[in-house]
């Protein structure tokens, strides 16, 4: 049940609880890659998994990236997928309290413990219950790790996200600022973890009609993006487009127009004329020119 970039409990069965490598994670983002340009996620959702694989810790993590993007039964009714998801939530009930009981609340494996219920209630859709877990995580890993830890740096971004995802973008957008300046100060400006902070926070920004923020933050995205992993790379592709929409929700038709047209150079160049993600950006280059 855990969502994208949650924590999983120490204990998982199999080898879902092991660390993953850095080959595990870009294993994952060729798979969202492959996803977005099958129109299997769209931009907003492909950005948030990539910046979350390149935040997840253990094989769980990645795992649950991808789990709702392999094909489901047909037959599955509704009520069961409802009764699976109360199942998980009151498993992961019974673990907080069990961890609690055995090792007390500021053990790694509690703290753990409460960010898979968090994950269980947010897919849950119970957010407001989820939040509140998130939060406990976050204080729980701060006072026992650290401000710097590396699983305190990701539980300021799950918190982030769920509170995105919720649409409280004040409350989202200070975790997504602290989450970023972290990554910076531990794992340096040219951490791919840095760079999908950056495009997070962005992306939050732009949420949040504070496009006079989000517009430096992707304009230094793509750069970072272009520098890191070149032009023909997906993720800096996306962050092109992501660029565009920004100009144009803030009304800049003429830099749209200047960012699409490099964009679609680029998707013909790399992708091919007929490539699914080649043939959007045209799209909306037409779309923007008619503007």
């Amino acid at each position: 049940m855990a969502g994208p970039g949650d924590e999983i409990a120490a204990g998982a069965g199999g080898h879902r609880h092991l660390r993953a490598s850095d080959a595990d994670r870009e294993r994952v983002i060729e798979e969202l890659k492959v996803a977005f340009v099958h129109g299997r996620l769209g931009r907003d959702e492909f950005d948030l998994r990539v910046g979350q694989a390149l935040e997840s810790r253990t094989c769980a993590e990645l795992a649950a990236l991808t789990a709702d993007l392999l094909p489901r039964p047909a037959t599955l009714p509704h009520p069961a997928k409802a009764v699976r998801v109360r199942k998980a939530i009151a498993q992961c009930q019974r673990a907080v309290a069990d961890q609690e009981r055995r090792y007390g609340p500021d053990h790694p494996d509690t703290i753990a413990a409460h960010a898979s219920l968090a994950s269980a209630l947010r897919s849950a859709g119970k957010l407001k219950d989820a939040i509140a877990q998130y939060e406990r995580v976050l204080a729980g890993r701060e006072r026992v790790e650290g401000r710097d830890h590396m699983d305190t740096i990701a539980a300021r971004a799950n918190l982030a996200y769920a509170y995105r995802v919720a649409k409280r973008f004040r409350d989202a957008i200070p975790q997504y600022e602290r989450t970023l300046d972290d990554r910076i100060r531990v794992q340096g400006p040219d951490h791919p973890d840095t760079l999908a902070a950056r495009s997070n926070l962005a992306a939050c920004y732009q949420q949040a009609w504070r496009l006079t923020e989000a517009i430096p933050q992707y304009q230094r995205a793509l750069a970072d993006s272009e520098r890191m992993l070149g032009a023909g790379d997906t993720e800096t592709l996306i962050t092109r487009c992501n660029l565009a929409s920004a100009y144009y929700t803030a009304g800049r038709l003429t830099e749209v127009v200047v960012v699409l047209r490099r964009a679609l150079t680029d998707c013909e160049r790399y992708l091919g004329a007929d490539h699914q993600m080649t043939q959007t950006v045209r799209a909306n280059l037409d779309a923007a020119i008619r503007t």
